[in-house]
């Protein structure tokens, strides 16, 4: 007969604060993985069709996140809701890019003296 294995440490249960350290560290490693892979370098269809579900559930855990956070962790808030926008802009940036006919029109309104700037190759 072996002798019964003690645990050091016992389970217990999932708090807040480790949830919000969870999703932080993943936040933060999605973000960079993104920059790596996406905005650094042309992604190609198979790697966008990635991205995309990568960024649904990375948004899904972020509001998760937040909706735990608004009775447990109230100053926690503003840092999840600024990842919030910058996942919701990673979208807009990534999937739907703006073209170069449309920046030129941004930088001539914004200004207007400047001569334009070329375009890259």
């Amino acid at each position: 007969m072996s002798a019964p294995v003690l645990e050091k440490e016992s389970p217990r249960p999932l708090s807040a604060a480790d949830l919000f350290a969870f999703w932080l560290r993943h936040s933060n490693e999605f973000m960079a993985w993104q920059q790596r892979n996406f905005i650094l370098r042309a992604p190609t269809p198979e790697e966008l069709a990635e991205h995309s579900k990568e960024l649904d559930l990375m948004l899904g855990l972020t509001l998760h996140v937040y909706s735990v956070a608004a009775h447990a962790m109230p100053d926690k808030l503003s840092t999840i809701r600024g990842r919030l926008w910058q996942l919701e802009d990673s979208r807009e940036l990534i999937h739907n890019p703006m073209s170069q006919k449309e920046a030129d029109a941004v930088l001539n309104q914004i200004f207007p003296d400047e001569p334009g700037t070329p375009s890259p190759a």
